[in-house]
């Protein structure tokens, strides 16, 4: 090597000074450590800032699939890359390296391999900067040259499809959704506060301004119709107004719940607003749409586009005489906003805007909504036949409806139909323009009245789809009941729900006379129907959350059956009355014989009721989490919500607090309900829930019914400790019996009390990780040692430290729920 040095000093030193020089021009492609961008520096391809506390990231990535470019911010520390800004959406750069800078003159520029520069944040920015921060909050932020604690241009106030905690969502500024999985450049779909005066809802619009969802107003603590999905202890929210055409919302987590959580609120490509949470950054969990089905969003399926939604799963596809736009788009069955187009051409001449000559005719749809966006106008048509010619006069009319119920009334479209909408319950007959050829001829001997209007669904080969569909889904539901439902003189009936009067249910009570016990939200009476059979109806009180169980229980239990389930047989909408009639069940609530103040204290029951109680309520709860098409979260499990039939088989009860959980997802986020001393820890902290709260609630019920005491009970003799607390030692110190009713105790099977007390002890954990599912529950019980809950051997100190070392009395009937 010496030698070389020597003998080539002088190349040696024409490569030092052009590397010196080359490194001199190139300084500001290096980029600051850490958080920050100051002047003159710069990011390349695998070059990023973090934010202080590791949460966001800004850098270049690049979609799925594709070989674009863009600069754009994303949670550093989840694999599954979630995008949650894009500076140049627009102008993606199509070979790399870019460079992404903040210039010596105080602006952020992205620049391409020539130079050239593709986004910058001149045209938004307030004033110069000194540098630029991505913030724990995923907020990246440039600073005034002049005032450092003043910002003069940030991501929150030029956002992309995002709206991020503690960001000010103002009057004017707008939410774009990408144009596609893969494509960030703005979508058709739009979330703004309504620009109106003194208005104070949000609205999705479509790109032609057409609005398809609203929040409602904000009534002070929310918006009138958003999901009830965000908890006080968990989310703070803001509407400040500041003039009717000045305001702004925002929301943010509390201190508590940002240490478990993160939240973020997206509007997706396909024009719903979806919130998701993320519990230890491991994957996001969905906890509202809206709308609440995608067949809602305006135009999703594109021009011509029919969207069918069966059991949350939504589809498009183009009706009988209509193609996809874009075939391959269609395939994927991801992206439908290409739409359809006629397979042929409309065969119409005008003159003056009226059709001189037409070969056109229509097909017939049923139960089919339209757009409405206003481009159908009313016509004074009085028959089905006029209202045809009406249409067929002018060219640009492209569909009909008519509809004689009370008046006739007849409706033109023109232009291209969006938001058509199959099996709509809104849905009527709607009669669309084909090319004759496409439009399918009826036989010869058909009424000549019809034969030039063909009533046929969206296609036969769809309509045989579905058909064949609904009637294996049908198959296996009942094949699955025949199983898990009640054996009673009603099996072979309807399982739809009767409705009642006012009246009726004035007679069957006998003015409600006999009142059989009364609840948080009403009270309930015994009552008889004309058939002779015994009812319970519980009579809400007129109240908004009188109104909100009465909708929950009839969402949840109104279509299940099972035998432990109680069942619902009708409702009552008179006016402003809300009831609910249910089976009547002769030996009441359990708590009836677990409390000392209740007239049925005296009656002991065995351990083989009890254990048959215990047994019941698991599988219960088990058909709820684990065997309904949608997954149910009772949230009050308790001694009062288990009712006894006359064989003293018990029912859950009362699924007013209920929550419904979709099959893809294990977590809730909600507000906390239940009863106090059969929460989970979780409610408690504001987390997400899963179905072990419900766990948690029956391992309390459970000890409740081996000991026939209250977990709040003080009597124990041998401490006044908590009791579950009490009850966990002796357990650990193998005295299983010694937790047992006393009254009881000397008759129990031993080995029954020792699986129960063991499942009741696991139920109760602190960590829900640690908790059985209901599915173990029921295999332990049963003795089926494979797959259940394994024998408690840990020490009692793991076990419910939640709770206060000394208990102090309270009312089970107190409930937190909203």
């Amino acid at each position: 090597m010496n030698w070389f040095l020597k003998d080539h000093l002088p190349f040696n030193c024409f490569i030092l000074g052009l590397a010196v020089l080359t490194l001199q021009r190139s300084c500001h492609l290096f980029v600051a450590a850490g958080d920050t961008l100051s002047l003159g520096t710069s990011l390349r391809e695998n070059q990023t800032i973090i934010s202080k506390n590791g949460t966001f990231e800004l850098g270049f990535f690049s979609p799925n699939g594709t070989n674009n470019w863009y600069v754009g911010i994303w949670y550093a520390q989840i694999l599954d890359k979630t995008i949650i800004w894009v500076a140049n959406r627009e102008t993606p750069i199509t070979s790399m390296p870019g460079v992404f800078s903040l210039s010596t003159s105080g602006y952020l520029t992205l620049s391409d391999l020539q130079g050239k520069v593709i986004w910058s944040s001149n045209d938004t920015q307030k004033a110069k900067a000194s540098r630029a921060s991505m913030l724990d909050t995923g907020n990246f932020v440039l600073i005034d040259t002049q005032n450092s604690s003043q910002t003069v241009w940030e991501s929150f106030e030029n956002p992309t499809d995002h709206f991020m905690p503690t960001m000010k969502l103002s009057k004017g500024l707008k939410l774009y959704s990408w144009k596609s999985l893969v494509d960030p450049a703005p979508g058709p779909f739009f979330l703004q506060l309504n620009p109106s005066p003194g208005e104070t809802d949000f609205m999705l619009q479509y790109k032609n301004g057409v609005s398809y969802y609203s929040s409602g107003e904000w009534t002070g603590r929310y918006f009138a119709t958003m999901p009830q999905a965000i908890s006080d202890t968990t989310f703070r929210q803001e509407f400040v107004v500041v003039s009717p055409t000045e305001m702004y919302y925002s929301y943010g987590l509390t201190p508590e719940a940002s240490l478990t959580i993160m939240g973020r609120e997206i509007l997706n490509w396909n024009g719903q607003l979806s919130f998701y949470f993320l519990v230890n950054n491991k994957s996001w969990n969905l906890v509202y749409n809206s709308p609440h089905t995608n067949c809602e969003v305006y135009g999703v399926c594109g021009a011509y586009g029919v969207c069918l939604a069966q059991a949350n799963i939504q589809s498009c596809s183009c009706p009988q005489g209509f193609q996809p736009r874009n075939a391959t788009a269609w395939r994927s069955q991801q992206w439908w906003l290409s739409g359809c187009v006629r397979r042929t051409p409309l065969n119409c001449s005008s003159i003056n805007g009226s059709a001189s000559g037409t070969t056109d005719g229509f097909l017939q749809f049923s139960n089919m909504s339209l757009s409405y966006d206003g481009v159908a106008s009313q016509n004074t048509q009085e028959s089905l036949q006029g209202c045809k010619t009406a249409c067929l006069n002018n060219c640009s009319c492209t569909a009909f409806a008519f509809t004689d119920s009370n008046s006739a009334v007849c409706k033109l479209w023109f232009g291209d139909l969006f938001s058509m909408q199959a099996n709509s319950s809104g849905g009527q007959s709607s009669f669309i323009r084909l090319a004759a050829s496409d439009v399918p001829q009826l036989s010869p001997d058909a009424d000549s009245s019809s034969s030039r209007v063909v009533v046929l669904s969206i296609s036969i080969p769809l309509g045989l789809a579905v058909l064949s569909t609904l009637f294996i889904v049908a198959w296996f539901i009942q094949r699955k009941r025949r199983t898990l439902l009640e054996e009673d003189n009603n099996n072979d009936a309807s399982t739809s729900l009767s409705t009642f009067t006012y009246k009726e249910m004035k007679i069957a009570t006998n003015n409600f006379a006999q009142k059989l016990g009364k609840g948080a939200f009403g009270s309930v009476f015994k009552g008889t129907l004309p058939d002779k059979t015994l009812v319970a109806v519980k009579r809400l009180e007129g109240s908004a959350q009188a109104e909100k169980q009465f909708r929950a229980e009839i969402s949840t239990i109104g279509n299940i059956h099972h035998v432990n389930l109680v069942r619902l047989r009708g409702f009552c909408v008179d006016r402003s009355e809300r009831m609910l009639v249910y089976e009547y069940m002769q030996n009441g609530s359990l708590n009836n014989f677990l409390s000392r103040r209740s007239k049925e204290a005296d009656k002991v029951l065995d351990w083989n009721t009890r254990f048959g109680i215990a047994l019941g309520t698991a599988k219960g709860l088990l058909y709820l989490h684990e065997e309904c098409r949608d997954r149910i979260i009772h949230c009050d499990i308790k001694p009062e919500n288990i009712l006894l039939d006359a064989d003293f088989s018990p029912k859950v009860a009362d699924f007013g607090l209920a929550k419904l959980v979709g099959r893809d997802f294990s977590r809730v986020l909600t507000t906390t309900r239940g009863t106090r001393g059969y929460l989970a820890p979780e409610w408690l902290s504001g987390v997400p829930i899963t179905v072990k709260a419900d766990v948690y609630s029956f391992g309390m019920t459970l000890l409740e019914i081996i000991s026939g005491r209250r977990n709040s009970d003080l009597s124990v003799q041998e401490s006044q400790h908590y009791f579950p607390t009490w009850a966990a030692t002796q357990i650990h110190k193998g005295n299983t019996i010694g937790i047992v009713d006393e009254r009881i105790a000397d008759k129990a099977d031993a080995e029954e009390v020792r699986r129960a007390a063991v499942v009741s002890i696991q139920c109760i954990e602190k960590d829900e990780n640690e908790r059985p599912s209901m599915a173990q529950v029921v295999r332990s019980l049963e003795g089926k040692s494979e797959g259940g809950v394994e024998q408690y051997e840990r020490p009692p100190q793991v076990l419910v430290s939640n709770h206060p070392v000394k208990a102090t009395k309270m009312e089970t009937e107190v409930v937190y729920a909203q």
